[in-house]
């Protein structure tokens, strides 16, 4: 049986689950009216034992972060099913996982490439330098997240920085 989950705009199945962290899991879903595929941040209980104005901060936080090295926050919905609703960040999509993932691949147990290094070292500095004065809580390889961009023959792969910890100041 599916276990199928929605907010007004979004439909996802719980289990396409994308990560968890210790307040949130992030599953794969898509749009309604158009089918595009998104990552949304359910907020399990135990997100709802920290301070409102903590919770809030995120929000805030990120709906004004606009950098192509940060995973972008389209919408904060609600679940749409049961008695207890549950709030849900919307966010960008990238299919190509974590830098996690692809470290722990056997052809690349030595590391990435010179020139893959390079590019991880560029969109990791360029999301750092934008949040000049943030403190975020959490860094590190698995929240750093991969979308490959331009055409076929000729492409490159954009790391984004994918971590939404709210123990931050604001911008």
């Amino acid at each position: 049986m599916l276990k199928m989950q929605s907010t007004p705009n979004y439909l996802w199945n719980m289990d396409d689950v994308l990560g968890q962290g210790a307040t949130a899991s992030v599953y794969k879903a898509r749009s309604k009216r158009s089918g595009e595929l998104v990552a949304v941040k359910v907020f399990n209980n135990a997100s709802y034992l920290r301070p409102q104005e903590v919770q809030m901060r995120e929000f805030e936080v990120l709906r004004k972060l606009n950098h192509k090295n940060i995973v972008k926050l389209f919408a904060v919905e609600e679940t749409t099913q049961g008695n207890s609703k549950q709030k849900v960040l919307v966010m960008e999509y990238c299919s190509r996982g974590s830098l996690l993932s692809v470290l722990e691949d056997p052809e690349n147990s030595f590391g990435l490439s010179e020139s893959e290094f390079l590019i991880v070292l560029h969109c990791v500095g360029k999301s750092q330098s934008y949040w000049l004065g943030c403190l975020w809580r959490e860094r590190g390889i698995n929240g750093c997240l991969m979308q490959l961009v331009g055409t076929w023959d000729l492409h490159s792969t954009v790391y984004k920085n994918g971590h939404t910890g709210s123990d931050q100041r604001s911008i």
